[in-house]
């Protein structure tokens, strides 16, 4: 696949891990250069467009701006080998999401292995996505709560088609909600794996065959009566939208993954959890005049380009940040927390009982979340190991006094982080 090819380049590229430099990217001098004007200009350029600022998004920019500089805090890690004492600094990460595509990246990783080892049943699963049509998506902008209502129309809508052919039976899905098109736009959209077909009382699977038009109506019938409770669309405008030749709702369901091919399970999980926003995509383009943004977008084989002064691509990027109390990713059916707590409690209680969902599995060794181990995952090159000797090194300290990462930087002879060079764009309340 793709993405196993673009690993096996970049680890081509480099064959020992090296302290990444945040600061070079284009994403880091954007936002370093640009965000407090962004503040400061907000409520008269981009409110009416985007909404209110958001606190979370602030903070967002502030965090970022701290991912992996060693000057905001950072572990050493040192060699076990006596004789060799070789030294290295870890910087702390942001933890950010949707803005960060390192902190992203390392979710994702933690994510699809306990989604892949832990939750999904031994039974085939359809990767599928729910898609809105333009008309409606600014409704989701002003108002983020509704994006759950989103959630919900589509596990009702799976949750129905699979109950009309096995009334008794528990369906199961885990979904995602992502915002952002190829090129940034506000395109709010529903990943997910769903089981392809249903458990039975007695705890058995039965398969289920699943209608794509079907699917769609439902989901469109469903998400036009909760805009229309929320006040948002009249019974006439529902008719009228019901009445195109293509409504816009849109349903994509792929071939069935068994629960062999890990890895394209993993595959599939990890992009549930995908940044919004990549670096490899991005190009700062300066030039005698005003500096302009591109950000580039794949698919079949052409190349599609949208470009942005900075302030507008940041604006653009914000709506892309989740609130605090947001939950993107949602379990439901028999991969809920309810249902899979009972269902263990049942398991051990009376491991043969007629009606206990048996086949959902005992977690297996707990995922690491170590940021060493996320990254042999993504660039199969071990971060604790030593460049000098092979050795294996350790954490010793957390270091977050600014004074004392100065003393240590100095005494490794590492260069001081400096700030990258500020772009170059008119002031938008000059003209």
């Amino acid at each position: 696949m793709e993405q196993s090819t673009a690993w096996e380049v970049r680890k081509a590229q480099q064959r020992r891990y090296s302290r990444r430099l945040p600061e070079l990217s284009s994403l880091y001098r954007i936002i370093s250069s640009c965000h407090e004007d962004l503040e400061r200009v907000w409520e008269e350029l981009y409110q009416e467009t985007y909404g209110v600022l958001r606190r979370e998004v602030v903070e967002s920019f502030e965090r970022y701006l701290q991912c992996g500089i060693l000057a905001h805090g950072c572990a050493r890690a040192c060699c076990e080998n006596k004789e060799c004492k070789h030294s290295e600094l870890i910087a702390f990460s942001c933890k950010c999401r949707g803005i960060c595509p390192c902190c992203d990246a390392k979710r994702a990783i933690i994510f699809a292995e306990n989604l892949v080892e832990n939750v999904l049943l031994p039974y085939a699963h359809h990767h599928c996505t729910f898609t809105l049509p333009k008309r409606i998506r600014p409704f989701f902008k002003f108002n983020r709560k509704l994006l759950g209502r989103v959630h919900g129309a589509a596990w009702e809508s799976w949750k129905e088609l699979i109950v009309e052919q096995c009334p008794t039976a528990t369906p199961a899905a885990v979904q995602a909600l992502h915002s952002a098109g190829d090129v940034l736009g506000w395109h709010p959209h529903v990943h997910g794996l769903y089981l392809a077909g249903a458990l039975l009382p007695d705890g058995s699977f039965q398969p289920v065959t699943v209608d794509q038009t079907r699917l769609e109506l439902l989901f469109a019938d469903k998400v036009l009566k909760a805009l229309q409770h929320e006040g948002l669309l009249s019974q006439d405008d529902i008719d009228n939208m019901k009445s195109w030749e293509h409504s816009g709702f849109n349903v994509f369901i792929g071939e069935a993954i068994e629960p062999t091919d890990s890895k394209r399970l993993l595959f599939v999980a990890r992009y549930l959890k995908k940044c919004p926003v990549s670096n490899e995509r991005l190009t700062i383009v300066e030039g005698s005049g005003d500096t302009v943004i591109e950000y580039a977008a794949y698919k079949d084989g052409h190349k599609s380009v949208r470009t942005f002064s900075p302030l507008d691509f940041l604006a653009e990027l914000q709506q892309h940040v989740f609130d605090s109390w947001e939950q993107n990713t949602r379990w439901f059916g028999a991969y809920s927390c309810r249902t899979r707590g009972e269902a263990a409690l049942n398991a051990t209680a009376t491991p043969s009982a007629p009606n206990a969902i048996t086949q959902i599995p005992e977690p297996a060794t707990k995922p690491s979340a170590s940021w060493a181990r996320c990254m042999k995952k993504i660039l199969e090159i071990d971060p604790l190991l030593c460049p000098r000797c092979g050795s294996q090194m350790h954490i010793k300290a957390f270091i977050t006094d600014p004074t004392q990462v100065d003393k240590i930087t100095s005494g490794l002879g590492l260069a001081q982080q400096r700030a990258p060079p500020k772009l170059r764009y008119a002031w938008p309340l000059a003209a």
